[in-house]
């Protein structure tokens, strides 16, 4: 009867220490596995900080070369543009004809970003706003996404048909000298009398 107990007991026990065993067992089995679910979590939104961090560095770099750019242009035209501009509204004003130098920072809905222009006239005042189918003009406008300078121009005289007026390329700011903005406004002078001596 004694050996039947301990043997009982046995029976008993062992059953116990198997399950226990295969409860650690699975345990760890889930500790593990939900270790590698916490590091696949924690490695995802690692990622996604570092995209976020490169996303926002690029953006910096690219406002500030949108920055420097813009400098560059406001420069150019105090410096460089608007002088030579001047010069060339002054003496058709001493001439007979009048100019207008029109500078606007950018910013507003009909000129979202700066410009300057220069409008002519070959006789007599500008009256009124300036028209590009009236007035030969001289535009530079800060192209701030490909950080060139756009050039648009125009010849037409009163009304005048047979003149240009529109897009005539793009320069780089460190191009822009007063020299080449003395030479443009004069070829479009010289293309607006050439059209009115023919209307």
């Amino acid at each position: 009867m004694g050996a039947l107990s301990e043997s009982t007991h046995v029976s008993l026990d062992n059953p116990a220490d198997a399950a226990a065993d295969a409860f650690v067992s699975v345990s760890r089995s889930g500790s593990q596995e939900q270790g590698h679910v916490l590091e696949e979590i924690s490695s995802i939104l690692a990622e996604l900080n570092r995209e976020s961090e490169a996303s926002q560095a690029e953006a910096e770099l690219l406002s500030q070369a949108r920055s420097n750019f813009l400098d560059s242009f406001k420069r150019m035209c105090v410096d460089v543009a608007r002088p030579a501009m001047q010069a060339v509204a002054d003496q058709l004003k001493a001439a007979g004809g009048d100019g207008l130098v029109e500078e606007y920072p950018g910013g507003q809905a009909r000129v979202s970003t700066p410009r300057l222009t220069l409008w002519m006239s070959l006789k007599a005042a500008i009256a009124g706003a300036p028209r590009p189918d009236r007035h030969p003009y001289l535009q530079l406008d800060a192209d701030v996404e490909h950080h060139t300078v756009r050039l648009s121009e125009g010849d037409m005289w009163q009304g005048g048909g047979g003149g240009h007026s529109g897009s005539a390329g793009t320069w780089n700011v460190e191009e822009i000298t007063p020299d080449i903005v003395l030479d443009e406004a004069l070829g479009i002078i010289r293309r607006a009398a050439q059209l009115s001596s023919k209307t």
